[in-house]
């Protein structure tokens, strides 16, 4: 392995979206994918998509985009990856809809511990698409077969693999940092 891509939501701080999808009635959820992916993906605008599901669930999302000011670091993870940054080159790749990453989210310091970051809707592609993991791998200057991606979603994992890729999906800091030492070593 050369390079090791980490996901944001559900990896480096908590999913609020997917905690948002949760709690939906089943047959709903799909819909609301649909259109976070489409967010996430630079197609329709922050107000159109808070429209849209605020038609389709009756509630507002901007409650879920607000509570993003409260997101919990993973300080633990970004710990871990200073030890690595040394010795592999690190990204970071995530379905987001805004720059809230490094315009509030991580620190210059923080930042500065990716080589490269991919945010889906400056590149209208969202994960599992096998373009954007493609992409990653091109900005990392590796080879996709050099690479791990750590995400919290079986899709994103099985898409990373689909593109060859190794793959760890994150439960928890201890789980994944065990899976990672042990493919990199």
């Amino acid at each position: 392995m050369k390079a090791i891509i980490f996901d944001c939501f559900g990896v480096l701080t908590t999913d609020y979206w997917r905690e948002f999808v949760a709690k939906l009635p089943a047959d709903i959820r799909p819909a609301a994918a649909d259109l976070n992916k489409a967010y996430d993906g630079g197609f329709i605008a922050a107000t159109e998509f808070m429209d849209q599901v605020e038609a389709l669930t009756g509630q507002r999302p901007d409650t879920v985009e607000h509570r993003k000011g409260q997101a919990k670091k993973n300080h633990e993870l970004l710990d871990y990856i200073a030890q690595l940054k040394p010795h592999y080159k690190i990204g970071l790749l995530s379905n987001i809809a805004s720059d809230w990453i490094t315009d509030e989210f991580l620190t210059p310091a923080e930042q500065s511990l990716f080589h490269a970051m991919i945010f889906s809707h400056a590149v209208y592609l969202t994960k599992p698409d096998h373009r954007i993991f493609e992409l990653m791998a091109e900005r990392l200057a590796v080879e996709p077969s050099d690479c791990v991606m750590v995400d919290d979603i079986e899709a994103n994992c099985t898409g990373a693999r689909e593109t060859g890729m190794q793959a760890v999906e994150y439960h928890d800091f201890a789980q994944a940092q065990g899976e990672l030492d042990r493919l990199l070593s």
